[in-house]
């Protein structure tokens, strides 16, 4: 048996432990290092989101799927009532125009008009023409297609004393039933309002029991007078409805609701109509059709069972595919723990190393996935720590040699005022004004260049030191040099530039575009914006212009031709110290046109935000 020798920091004396205990021990440890790992919780937050999100995809599939259910049924169900109403409404057109037609027959209006003006000894006649109207009536029943609808229909009198009566179905016919027909509620309704079938089923007055009939009524009236000379009735077969509703075939908990009018709402079950209400609470599954120009309106509440029976499957197939994505994230887990601890522990020893100052590469965290990718880029990362270092170091040199040959071309400032001064007065007691103008702009301008180390200043001093230089220029030239300002907006005057950024531009086109030409010269300065986060300034002489290849070489720093005490800072210098200062979006370029013009266009950042340096 082996003894480990311990010393617990929180208790003062030695104890052993067995090996089993630092088995137990270790492994404990290494079960929290791993449960601490970003492995471990990266793909617990993965597993966890993917469960999460599995299952808000479960339950709104389920809740969409079921209001897609229930529109779907709701939909079928009104195709369905539509098409109902649709059979019935074609049904009650055929009988309504039977009934039309026959109010407008000649035959029917003559019997009507002449039979109360029959005497008693006249009953031959009387008969006669009864018996014909009555084969009419006949005939024209027998060939209408709708005579399966209607049990019976009579014309007659406007008090029932005459009248003529066919029937499809047994029934009574003597002056009890007609009397019970004109005292029925509904005869002086559809008598006044002739539009549609009565709102609603009733039993026939010539029929005491039996199925219930839709009774329809039509007045007939005189041709030449409004007076109404009698009326015709038919009583309409309630299978009008019930054929229809029963070749649907629906399910048995489907239910067909008949409204007639607004209040009168029959619901047909079993074969038979009894009454009844909507149910308002399935308001919205509801299929509703009102047939055309008919006070009827057919109302469909579809199958719960089916509902239920359509749900229960889609929530099973949910589930499986809830069950489906479980297992499938399982084994997502343990293919992830595999694919990802190697590599994970490589890339953690490689940025060990880098932190330790090794910026070797190392070709073997450069697999052929996402984590090759990473293992590549810090590689790349490594290798290019020196050459950011070297470059940085070299953007710093370029700087401070920028500043260094702008602090060269400075001189002793006192000696200069003072000789400067003197000439000045010198110039002013003799009358010589050319030299003290001369003067003063020179000493303006060297105190300018020497005062400050400062590298912008407003563009509205920039043009104080060029205004300077040019009285210079103009004096040396004999006033053959004009220079000219158009500035489009003057609060651009407050923006900052770059010290010395315009000056040696106006002397490259007076020294090697204007002087070579051998006559009078025009320098135009346009200051302008058209974008809201920048500024142009374009410098524009009649010069002799240059080529493309001049203008590459002067901008790649190649002139080494200048030899004026300002030409030193250059054009190469003037574009490199605005990148250097505003970023490489920003500087010089240059457009020419040999023999007639040379363009230098500025851009600038617009804004005082600007650090000065």
């Amino acid at each position: 048996m082996i003894i480990v020798f311990f010393l617990e920091k929180d208790v003062n004396f030695y104890y052993f432990r067995s090996p089993r205990s630092f088995q137990n021990t270790m492994t404990a440890q290494s079960m929290k290092n791993r449960i601490k790992s970003l492995r471990f919780r990266i793909i617990l937050i993965v597993m966890c989101f993917s469960s999460a999100i599995a299952l808000l995809v479960a339950l709104l599939s389920f809740y969409a799927s079921r209001r897609y259910l229930r529109e779907s049924i709701r939909q079928s169900a009104y195709i369905n009532v539509q098409l109902l109403g649709n059979e019935i409404n074609y049904d009650l057109n055929l009988v309504l125009s039977f009934i039309g037609r026959l109010t407008l027959d000649p035959e029917i209006e003559d019997y009507l008009n002449r039979i109360d003006g029959f005497e008693d000894n006249d009953i031959v006649s009387y008969r006669q023409k009864a018996t014909d109207t009555w084969a009419h009536l006949n005939e024209e029943y027998t060939v209408t297609p709708s005579h399966d609808l209607i049990n019976r229909f009579l014309v007659s009198t406007p008090d029932g004393s005459n009248y003529l009566h066919i029937m499809r179905v047994i029934g009574t016919s003597g002056p009890e039933a007609i009397n019970d027909l004109i005292s029925a509620p509904f005869f002086s309704i559809l008598l006044k309002d002739p539009g549609h079938p009565c709102s609603g089923l009733y039993n026939s007055p010539f029929q005491k029991a039996g199925t219930p009939i839709l009774p329809l009524i039509r007045p007939v009236k005189n041709y030449n007078t409004p007076e109404m000379t009698g009326f015709i009735y038919a009583e309409i077969s309630s299978d009008v409805i019930t054929k229809h509703i029963d070749n649907l075939e629906l399910p048995k908990d489907s239910s067909i609701f008949i409204t007639f009018g607004d209040n009168n709402t029959l619901l047909y079950e079993n074969g038979a109509f009894r009454p009844a209400s909507l149910p308002s609470d399935k308001a919205d599954i509801l299929a509703v059709y009102t047939l055309p120009d008919k006070d009827i309106t057919l109302c469909m509440l579809p199958s719960e069972s089916e509902l239920r029976s359509r749900s229960r499957n889609q929530f099973l197939a949910i589930l499986l595919v809830l069950l489906f994505i479980f297992i499938t994230g399982v084994i997502v887990y343990f293919m992830l723990s595999r694919m990802i601890n190697a590599p994970v522990e490589k890339l953690t020893g490689k940025l060990n190393r880098v932190g330790e100052g090794d910026f070797t590469r190392d070709n073997s965290i450069e697999w052929d996935n996402e984590l090759g990718n990473i293992g590549k880029g810090i590689n790349d990362l490594s290798v290019r720590v020196e050459a950011l270092i070297n470059d940085r170091v070299k953007m710093e040199k370029d700087r401070q040699e920028l500043e260094y040959r702008m602090l060269q071309s400075q001189i002793n400032p006192h000696f200069m005022y003072n000789t400067l001064n003197t000439i000045k007065w010198m110039a002013t007691i003799q009358g010589a004004d050319g030299i003290a103008d001369m003067s003063t702009s020179l000493s303006r301008l060297l105190k300018n260049v020497s005062k400050s180390t400062g590298s912008l200043i407003s563009l509205k001093e920039e043009k104080a030191l060029l205004d300077d230089y040019y009285t210079i220029m103009k004096y040396r030239y004999g006033g053959t040099i004009d220079l000219s300002y158009d500035i489009d907006n003057e609060e651009l005057l407050g923006q900052d530039v770059n010290r010395f950024c315009l000056q040696p531009i106006v002397e490259n086109a007076i020294f090697h575009g204007i002087e070579p030409k051998g006559s009078a010269g025009k320098i135009r300065i346009h200051i302008y914006d058209r974008l809201e986060d920048r500024f142009f300034i374009d410098v524009t002489d009649n010069g002799i212009g240059m080529d493309e290849q001049t203008i590459e070489k002067i901008m790649n720093g190649d002139d080494k031709d200048a030899n004026d005490f300002f030409t030193d800072i250059g054009v190469y210098n003037v574009d490199k110290r605005i990148k250097l200062t505003f970023g490489n979006e920003y500087g010089l370029t240059i457009s020419s046109i040999p023999g007639e013009s040379t363009t230098v266009h500025y851009t600038f950042p617009k804004g005082n935000e600007i650090k000065r340096l």
